[in-house]
C-alpha cells in the first residue's frame, strides 16, 4: 500500500514540474524577406523615392525579375547599381518561392538585422564590381554589352546572407547623340479644344513631358518647346527646331470634331522625306493604344511647311468622342503613347543608319 502510495505522490510532482516548465518549441516558417516579383508591363520607371514625381533613375522591362525590401503607399524598394530606388508594386507580379526554414522563437530583432546586413553586403558588393569594371576604362551603366547589362539583386534569408542569381538588365542609350524637340500643342491663352472642362493644352503638355522622359531614358537629348501653361507663337515653335541642332520635330495635340462618332489617332506629316517617320511613329502608336488607325496624313499645318527637319504632328485622340476623351486623360494612356513614340523613333533612327 505505502509502494502505490509512492508511486501516485511521484507521478504528482512530476506533472507539477512539467507544467511550471516553459516549453521551447520549433516551428517552420516561411521566407518572408526579400521577396521575387517579375515586371508586367513594357516599361517600368524606377525612382529616388516612393513618389510618382520623384527623379527616374533607371527603367525596368517585361520580364524583369527584383527583390524587393519594404513597402510604402504602394512602392517597393530594390537595389540598383548600389543604391535603393522605388518602383510602383501594381506592375508587379509576385513569384512563388518554396523555401522554408526552422527556427526557435528567433528575435524579430534578427530578421531586421539581417535584413540590414544584406543590403550593405550587396551595395559594398556591387562598388567593388563597378571599381574593378572601370579598371583601364570609363564605365557607365549603358556601357554597350551586346545591348544589355545585369545587375545582381539581394536575397535576405534570416541568419544568412546571399546574392541572388535573379537581375535587373537595362537596356543601353539607344538614342544617345540624338536631339528630339517635343511640342505641346498651345498654351497660355490659346487652350485648343476644350470638352467638359477638359482643355487640350493641358493634356499635350503632360503628354510631352512623359514622352520626354522616355526620350531621355534612352539616352536623347530632348527639349520641349514649352514646359508650363505659356503661349508660344507658331513661328517660335518652328525657328527653335530650325535654328537648333534637331534630328526630329514632333507637336502634340488632341482632336475635335462636330461629329462625336469620330474617334482615333492620325499622324500628319508634309514633306515626303518625313513620310517613313510618319509611318513608324503610327504604326508604333496602333501596336500600343487601343484606338482607331486613321493612318499618316500628308497634311499643312504652319509647323509641318515651315519646318527644315523631319516633323509630324500627331492627333492622339478625340476630345469630342466621350469614349476617347474618358481615355486620353489616364496616365496610364499618356505612358502609353510615351512608349510606343519612342519605340517608332528607336525603329526609325535604325532605318537611318
Amino acid at each position: 500500500m505505502r509502494k502505490i502510495m509512492n508511486m501516485f505522490l511521484i507521478t504528482g510532482i512530476l506533472v507539477i514540474i512539467f507544467s511550471l516548465t516553459p516549453q521551447v518549441l520549433a516551428h517552420a516558417e516561411s521566407v518572408d524577406n526579400g521577396k521575387l516579383f517579375e515586371v508586367d508591363i513594357s516599361y517600368l520607371n524606377m525612382r529616388a523615392a516612393p513618389d510618382d514625381e520623384a527623379e527616374i533613375v533607371g527603367q525596368l522591362v517585361k520580364g524583369n525579375k527584383l527583390r524587393t525590401f519594404d513597402e510604402e503607399n504602394g512602392w517597393v524598394k530594390t537595389f540598383f547599381a548600389g543604391k535603393p530606388v522605388w518602383v510602383f508594386s501594381e506592375h508587379l507580379t509576385a513569384l512563388e518561392e518554396a523555401a522554408t526554414i526552422e527556427e526557435i522563437d528567433q528575435d524579430p530583432k534578427d530578421e531586421i538585422e539581417a535584413e540590414n546586413k544584406v543590403e550593405k553586403q550587396y551595395k559594398e558588393k556591387t562598388e567593388a564590381q563597378e571599381s574593378e569594371a572601370t579598371s583601364g576604362e570609363t564605365f557607365s551603366l549603358e556601357h554597350p554589352t551586346e545591348g544589355k547589362i545585369t545587375l545582381p539583386i539581394g536575397m535576405t534569408e534570416p541568419n544568412k546572407v546571399q546574392i541572388s542569381e535573379d537581375s535587373i538588365t537595362v537596356t543601353k542609350e539607344q538614342l544617345a547623340g540624338y536631339h528630339i524637340l517635343i511640342d505641346a500643342g498651345h498654351g497660355g491663352k490659346d487652350s485648343g479644344a476644350i470638352s467638359k472642362d477638359v482643355y487640350e493644352k493641358t493634356l499635350t503638355l503632360s503628354t510631352a513631358q512623359k514622352v520626354a522622359d522616355q526620350l531621355t531614358l534612352k539616352g536623347a537629348e530632348v527639349e520641349l518647346t514649352r514646359e508650363d501653361d505659356t503661349f508660344i507663337p507658331l513661328e517660335d515653335r518652328v525657328q527653335h527646331s530650325n535654328n537648333d541642332e534637331t534630328d526630329v520635330f514632333i507637336s502634340l495635340h488632341y482632336d475635335y470634331f462636330e461629329d462625336p462618332s469620330a474617334n482615333g489617332v492620325t499622324t500628319y506629316y508634309h514633306d515626303q522625306s518625313s513620310q517613313e517617320l510618319a509611318k513608324d511613329i503610327q504604326d508604333s502608336l496602333m501596336g500600343s493604344v487601343s484606338m482607331t488607325d486613321r493612318g499618316i496624313r500628308k497634311a499643312d499645318y504652319y509647323v509641318l511647311v515651315n519646318n527644315s527637319k523631319p516633323a509630324l504632328l500627331l492627333e492622339l485622340g478625340f476630345m469630342s468622342n466621350p469614349d476617347n476623351l474618358e481615355v486620353i486623360q489616364t496616365e496610364e494612356y499618356q505612358d502609353t503613347v510615351a512608349e510606343a513614340i519612342t519605340d517608332g523613333l528607336l525603329e526609325y533612327f535604325e532605318e537611318e543608319e
